[in-house]
């Protein structure tokens, strides 16, 4: 069983992945939310009926991100996961917003909201998710009209979107429910990270962020 924990933005959640199946909630985090993460950590498990005593593995997005979002994430998995003495996974925010739209058939840049005027950026393709680059969302767009076909999909997208389709009509932009990750997709990609390359060290993991473009 693997529990899912997704901290990293504005809307955040918490899912459990079973043979029985998949429960998931949703948060609205903001600035305070994360202080409803073990109470929705506790809803999940009651609704799956598991105890905590059976999760295998914990999933945490570790960014790039909000950085208070982040830490209450890691140092929540991080606690949970010394407590039960199960491993921890962390997977990037960009890999989870890509994974449900890699079936596209072009490019799809990832933009996840900065701050202001600036977005993480990065390239995905159905085989790997490039290091983000934090750029000025103009920056952004004109690096994603060299590339026909591009789909667009994150958070940054919803900041921008009105001025995406005004300055570049033909840019395809994913839908709302594509601005942020899923907590069951932090899980199905820790799982499989788990599977194919072992658990991180508990002690190491910390938020990941990407690098200003020269």
């Amino acid at each position: 069983m693997v529990l899912g924990i997704e901290t990293a933005g504005a809307q955040g959640g918490v899912a459990l992945l079973s043979p029985a199946g998949e429960h998931e909630f949703v948060l609205p985090l903001g600035r305070s939310g994360g202080g409803v993460l073990p109470a929705a950590v506790d809803a999940v498990l009651r609704l799956a009926t598991v105890k905590r005593e059976e999760i295998e593995l914990i999933a945490v997005d570790i960014g790039p991100g909000s950085f208070t979002g982040l830490r209450v994430g890691l140092a929540f998995a991080q606690g949970m996961a010394q407590a039960l003495r199960v491993p921890v996974v962390g997977v990037r925010h960009s890999e989870v917003l890509a994974g449900p739209v890699v079936w596209w058939p072009g490019k799809v840049a990832v933009w996840i909201h900065d701050r202001r005027e600036f977005v993480y950026m990065a390239w995905a393709t159905r085989d790997r998710v490039g290091a983000e680059a934090v750029l000025p969302w103009r920056e952004a767009l004109a690096k994603v009209v060299e590339q026909p076909g591009a789909l667009l999909v994150g958070s940054g997208v919803e900041q921008f979107r009105d001025e995406i389709t005004a300055s570049a009509p033909g840019v395809t932009c994913a839908g709302p429910r594509f601005a942020y990750p899923r907590a069951s997709e932090v899980a199905r990609q820790g799982w499989d990270r788990f599977r194919s390359g072992g658990s991180d060290d508990l002690r190491s993991l910390a938020p990941h962020y990407g690098h200003k473009e020269e």
